[in-house]
């Protein structure tokens, strides 16, 4: 879990060091910069979803599985599809962005195809866990949510769809977080 964790870690810092850069735009160091709330709240849910991934990577440890290559390979790739959702969705220190929304519309499906992928990623990971895991409601229902989400996003330029997706997403992806993490290690 080492590397996961860096590589995990590595997509939070990118988050976080563009967050700051964004920060002392808007304190007037230099062009100034436009923050909408639709680009927030897929921030917002990436970052809740990288924590939530490394939290959720060491309930592993308590499988009765047979931990192979393949396996570890699959929990890295998985990983480092986490990343390049970090980076598609934020620039290096927020560099070329006036307008976070007008930057996420041109970069929309780079960003929703990147999630995709990773939901399907996520889907296998959990039917890792067990197929118990993989067919419960709650997780069919989260999917669904965010696979419509990506479609949507996909397909529209309207502010006011993609603000009603990223709320939804957004809320669905913290609900889920809080149901279903709970205590580190326990089932």
């Amino acid at each position: 879990m080492v590397l996961v964790s860096i590589i995990i870690g590595l997509a939070i810092a990118h988050i976080l060091s563009a967050f700051g850069s964004a920060v002392h735009r808007l304190r007037g160091h230099g062009p100034p910069i436009r923050l909408e709330p639709v680009y927030l709240l897929w921030v917002g849910f990436l970052f809740i979803w990288l924590v939530s991934f490394w939290w959720w990577e060491f309930k592993f440890q308590d499988l009765d599985i047979e931990w192979t290559f393949g396996l570890y390979l699959f929990i890295v790739s998985y990983a480092m599809w986490l990343f390049v959702l970090a980076v598609v969705l934020v620039p290096d220190d927020m560099e070329g962005m006036q307008d976070s929304f007008e930057y996420f519309l041109e970069g929309r499906h780079w960003f929703f195809a990147a999630l995709l992928i990773t939901i399907g990623l996520d889907v296998a990971d959990t039917f890792l866990k067990g197929t118990d895991w993989g067919v419960r409601p709650v997780f069919i229902a989260q999917t669904a949510v965010h696979v419509a989400a990506c479609i949507i996003g996909m397909s529209t330029t309207r502010r006011s769809v993609h603000l009603a997706a990223a709320i939804v997403a957004f809320g669905v992806q913290l609900a889920y977080m809080f149901r279903e993490l709970g205590i580190l290690g326990s089932w």
